[in-house]
């Protein structure tokens, strides 16, 4: 998360307010992250997404549910705008969070 961190204290935000999280590798998207499944960020490390759009990616053949749930969990907790869930292996998405703003 500390490229999100990095924008935050030059007061910029990502383009659109999204950003690309992938579970175990990187999104081929602009402002995309990879996240290490075996150092997941807690929600202090996450705050960094607060008011963003996040689309959190991940491989569900591979991915451990423990692992997505905690990561989840954490978003969630720093206030995310949005939180769109992505399986690539099987084109399943979920919505987490919806935004309810005008």
């Amino acid at each position: 998360m500390q490229p999100l961190f990095d924008l935050i204290a030059a007061d910029m935000q990502p383009i659109r307010r999204e950003v690309w999280l992938g579970l175990g590798f990187c999104p081929p998207k602009r402002c995309a992250i990879a996240i290490d499944p075996h150092a997941l960020p807690g929600k202090q490390d996450c705050r960094a997404v607060a008011g963003l759009d996040v689309l959190l990616c991940y491989h569900g053949d591979s991915t451990r549910y423990g692992v997505l749930r905690d990561l989840c969990a954490s978003l969630l907790l720093a206030g995310p705008r949005r939180l769109l869930v992505i399986d690539i292996d099987h084109g399943r998405l979920a919505f987490l969070k919806l935004w309810s703003g005008a």
